[in-house]
């Protein structure tokens, strides 16, 4: 007896130990050969013991269904979820049955009370007051615009999570209902028609953020969900909650509907912050609005991105660095009019999550700033033409003016400051590297992206070179040929250029946009030193150079700026050495010299008040350039012709006019086209009395319903 049992404990320990590599598929097909082999084994039936082997077969297996839950309790669970009806064996009836029905025990029979839902359940009329809300218990609850109305006020009443688990699966089955209709019979709710749809979206928008808050017992504008202590009792609902909304984000294309989900997205974000698996598909979905998106979309998804970055977690900040910098990078490959306002959105916001931690932005500026001094390098040694356009575009350009506006807005003290040097000897090297006329508006770029470095750093930074080089180089007295004087009219903007074509260099309106970024370069550099102790001494070069350009230079239009340029220059030479010569200067008392040249600075000085003035009609015009319109500015784009007005005046000389005669002549051309546009409306609206009109703004009217 006692070896007998060994042998048994042995066969239940192998047994146990082949479970453990089972599927629940295998498991029960060798429990019914077991059974089956135990029956037909003829010293089973002459032992009698407590392990249920003289038992019935249904019976004993249901033992054996005991046991390996009570020993495997983890292959139980998953039988009991995928395979529940094999589990379910009516073993009712004389347990002393004959071996004769043996057989007729193994067989299962299923419940007698199963119910099969029909296809007319889902058409059922809304007038049943009594049926419309709850389905049979073993089908699916319909939404209904009553139900929806009867959660919204237990939402703002009831103080259990009942209802807003209820809405939570309500709004799950709306989504499967659009991304997976074959597996919305699985869901307990059903949401039909686009109405219904509609009312759970608005219903959850408008009323979930307040339902979780107050269950939650938050009443603070920054928190932390999971600190709160029933914040376990929800957890759940909300992870499945934010997970739909960010894939309901992958589903619309509407920039209306887009704005009210951001804006629903944002207010969701600190519970997002409990959940670390929601964080890298929320994060892609925020940046892909953020970088390709409309101009308000991409404004709020780039509000969710630095609330969330503003948890502080370090892997966020690095995923954001790392993905922000690269999406900023392939947006700004081509600029022209229409996307250059996106490209300047994209850097100044990505200048702002790169400020939330300096040391942290620091290494990864380290490394994209050496990735373009390798760019650089390559192309100074190996001189060819692959290398140079790796350096010569506009992603090398925009990162370069990236990284110079991240340096100048960090404070002195900062790990950034310190990348100011190797940025700057960056940006000489790349004028320096093709200095020919096709690659003016490059050089122009780089320079003023030194002034702005200079200004802001309190840095000096040598750029007149650059600048008098142009002058010296370049001949400006070359005529155009017969065949170009058809462009004498057409004028040129380097805004959106980086390159010349040989077509665009033989015309009039390249020589006349080098003269005017050379006259603004060098009058914003010099109101840049106009109050330090040295500007006299330094500008001397400067003044030598331009008094040599006006002695060869034989255009009248040229020579009227640059002679300007040159007067402005002198008289703050004059005003300088003639308010130093009223004191007694030690030159090695720095701090003494600062307080002076704060003082020259709060008293204003002649460039720095004629360049105030010009700056603005400047800004201006930029303006109207970009906007390409005509009620706003006299410019135009690259092809277009300039308009004159009725006095024939013309807009290269706009600058050499006084600062109230320019004034004088903007208010006149601006009485004169607000008359035109006067007469141009009454005329529209004579013309458009009897047209159908409709009083449906799409826009404006857009909402939430609009979804379908």
């Amino acid at each position: 007896m006692k070896t007998k049992n060994t042998k048994r404990s042995t066969t239940n320990k192998k047994m146990d130990k082949d479970l453990s590599n089972m599927t629940p598929d295998e498991f029960l097909d060798q429990s019914f050969e077991s059974s089956d082999d135990e029956e037909n084994d003829p010293k089973s039936g002459n032992e009698s013991d407590d392990s249920g082997d003289n038992l019935p077969s249904a019976k004993r297996h249901k033992q054996d269904i005991k046991n390996l839950a009570k020993n495997h309790p983890d292959l139980y669970q998953i039988i009991r979820k995928e395979e529940e009806d094999l589990l379910d064996f009516d073993i009712s009836g004389d347990e002393n049955m004959s071996d004769d029905d043996d057989e007729v025990s193994n067989i299962h029979i299923p419940n007698t009370n199963l119910e099969i839902a029909s296809d007319e359940s889902d058409f059922e009329p809304e007038d049943n007051d009594d049926d419309e809300d709850h389905a049979p218990k073993t089908g699916r609850t319909k939404v209904t615009l009553k139900l929806l109305k009867q959660w919204k006020e237990q939402l703002a009443t009831d103080k259990t999570s009942e209802t807003m688990k209820n809405v939570v699966e309500a709004f799950n089955a709306a989504m499967v209902t659009i991304s997976d209709p074959d597996n919305s019979k699985h869901c307990f709710f059903k949401v039909e028609g686009s109405l219904v749809f509609n009312g759970v979206v608005e219903l959850c928008i408008f009323h979930l953020p307040a339902a979780f808050k107050n269950f939650l017992n938050i009443h603070d504008g920054r928190f932390e969900a999971h600190k709160s202590k029933k914040f376990a009792k929800i957890k759940g609902v909300i992870k499945s909650y934010l997970a739909d909304l960010i894939k309901i984000l992958h589903s619309v294309s509407s920039p209306d509907i887009l704005i009210v989900l951001l804006k629903h997205l944002h207010q969701m974000v600190p519970y997002v912050q409990s959940f670390s698996s929601l964080n890298k598909p929320l994060l892609r979905i925020l940046l892909k609005f953020w970088s390709s998106g409309e101009e308000n979309v991409r404004v709020v998804s780039f509000l969710s991105i630095i609330k969330l970055a503003t948890s502080r977690q370090e892997s966020i900040l690095e995923t954001l660095f790392k993905t922000m910098y690269i999406k900023y990078v392939e947006n700004s490959k081509f600029v022209s009019p229409t996307t250059l306002p996106g490209i300047n959105f994209m850097r100044h916001s990505l200048a702002e999550i790169y400020h939330l931690d300096n040391n942290l932005a620091y290494n990864h500026a380290f490394l994209y700033i050496r990735q373009l001094a390798i760019h650089l390098r390559n192309a100074m040694t190996l001189k060819k033409k692959e290398n140079f356009l790796s350096v010569y575009n506009w992603q090398f350009i925009n990162s370069v003016r990236f990284w110079s506006e991240l340096v100048m807005q960090s404070k002195k003290d900062s790990m950034l400051h310190t990348l100011l040097y190797p940025l700057v000897q960056i940006i000489t090297a790349t004028i320096q590297l093709v200095p020919t006329a096709q690659y003016y508006p490059l050089r122009l770029h780089c320079i003023q992206m030194l002034i702005n470095i200079s200004k802001e750093t309190e840095t000096f930074i040598p750029v007149l070179p650059y600048l008098l080089e142009i002058l010296e180089n370049y001949d400006f007295n070359k005529k155009r040929t017969k065949k170009n004087t058809a462009t004498s009219t057409e004028t040129v903007s380097f805004i959106c250029l980086l390159k010349m074509s040989k077509t665009q260099l033989q015309q009039k309106g390249f020589k006349d946009e080098v003269i005017d970024k050379i006259y603004q370069l060098i009058l914003e550099s010099a109101s840049k030193d106009s109050s330090f102790i040295y500007f006299p001494d330094i500008y001397i070069p400067c003044v030598m150079e331009l008094k040599a350009f006006l002695k060869k230079c034989k255009v009248a239009n040229f020579c009227r700026k640059i002679k300007q340029l040159l007067e402005k220059i002198q008289e703050n030479r004059q005003f300088i050495e003639t308010e130093r010569n009223k004191i007694i200067i030690d030159l090695s008392d720095m701090k003494a010299i600062s307080q002076w040249e704060k003082s020259i600075q709060n008293q204003g000085t002649p460039i720095t008040t004629f360049y105030d003035s010009w700056f603005k009609i400047h800004q201006l015009h930029k303006l109207k350039l970009l906007t390409q319109n005509d009620a706003e500015g006299d410019y135009k784009c690259l092809g277009k012709k300039r308009p004159r007005n009725k006095n024939n005046v013309d807009h290269d000389s706009d600058l050499d006019m006084p600062v109230e005669e320019m004034d004088k002549l903007l208010k006149k051309q601006e009485q004169r086209k607000n008359k035109k546009s006067k007469k141009q409306k009454i005329q529209r609206d004579a013309d458009e009395e009897e047209l159908p009109r409709e009083n449906n703004d799409l826009v404006k009217n857009a909402s939430i319903k609009d979804w379908d």
